[in-house]
């Protein structure tokens, strides 16, 4: 029952007003009104009254002013509400003295950046594979601009980044949380709705420009705690607990939930470093059908994506400044 309990907790989003006068009016009723008969599809059965209790239970934690719980190695961390973990996160940002930036980088350096995904589970359909995971490494110059990769031979190639924000516009002042989210609104704003994108609210957008960002460039301390101060200001996100990265890693996240999907920014729950990113479907839709980010091959097999399945799974493992593209850390 416990377990169901903090499961519960986990996937609620910081309460309302509104919810909390029903949770306290759903409270009461569980006190004074007839047991409910337990439904023919559950597959298991609890004494009654231990699922009084859980009602109760459930009902009274949910008055307990909307704060989230996350395990933190040995310790919990409560947080008020996401601009509570927005200030913790940033407060970690600005202070971390292992940083690959605490030293000023000398210009031609690079950042390395080894991740873990979970790949697509069949092209072209948008569910990537639970149970299997690719290693990449990934070379990104420090303003943002460049990036170089394995092209699967064994040769590097170094490509121009030539869309989207990247770390130096957002280096530019002023770096401040309105700076920032202005400059990111400001960039979904010029560009014009990709397929992925349809259907999609500003909030939404704004929200997966900065989980790219988050992922895909090298930002400064300074750059990144504005970041984190600006995600409580999008209309919509909330804080996720328990979230996991495809490392199997434990923390808590920045999440967002749109039409078709929720998206998470995970964080480390101790340290508030970025771990990776998390999408996933929320309820089945036809594939390939209307509201689908793109149009597939002609002959592909029709199906149907489930509720549940990941559409994105990442896990950062390793980020350093080296002296140029190619180069590996120092172990």
């Amino acid at each position: 029952m416990m377990d169901e309990i903090k499961q519960f907790l986990g996937s609620t989003p910081v309460i309302t007003r509104e919810a909390k006068d029903a949770a306290r009016a759903q409270l009461q009723r569980a006190m004074r009104d007839p047991l409910p008969q337990p439904a023919r599809r559950r597959t298991f059965r609890l004494p009654r009254l231990a699922w009084r209790f859980g009602i109760a239970a459930v009902a009274a934690s949910a008055l307990l002013v909307g704060y989230g719980v996350v395990r933190g190695g040995d310790r919990s961390v409560a947080y008020a509400d996401v601009r509570d973990l927005g200030e913790r996160a940033a407060e970690a940002a600005e202070r971390h003295s292992d940083d690959a930036y605490t030293r000023t980088p000398s210009p031609g350096q690079w950042l390395y950046v080894k991740e873990s995904i979970a790949p697509l589970l069949a092209e072209p359909r948008p569910e990537v594979d639970r149970d299997r995971r690719e290693t990449l490494e990934l070379w990104y110059s420090l303003d943002g601009r460049q990036v170089a990769m394995d092209d699967g031979a064994g040769k590097l190639v170094i490509e121009e980044v030539s869309t989207g924000l990247k770390a130096a516009d957002l280096a530019r002042e002023p770096v401040t949380p309105d700076g920032v989210l202005a400059k990111v609104k400001a960039a979904v704003a010029a560009t014009p709705a990709s397929p992925f994108d349809q259907g999609r609210s500003e909030q939404e957008r704004a929200f997966q420009t900065i989980s790219t960002l988050m992922g895909g460039q090298p930002l400064t301390p300074p750059v990144r705690a504005a970041l984190f101060r600006a995600l409580p200001k999008i209309d919509g996100v909330s804080v996720k607990q328990d979230a996991v990265d495809a490392a199997g890693r434990h923390g808590v996240a920045f999440a967002y939930t749109g039409p078709r999907e929720r998206s998470e920014i995970i964080l480390d729950a101790e340290d508030y470093r970025f771990l990776g990113l998390y999408g996933e479907n929320l309820f089945d839709q036809a594939w390939p059908g209307e509201g689908m980010p793109f149009s597939p091959p002609p002959g592909t097999k029709r199906g149907t994506v489930k509720a549940g399945a990941p559409l994105v799974w990442s896990a950062q493992l390793e980020t350093k400044v080296v002296d140029k593209p190619g180069n590996l850390p120092q172990r």
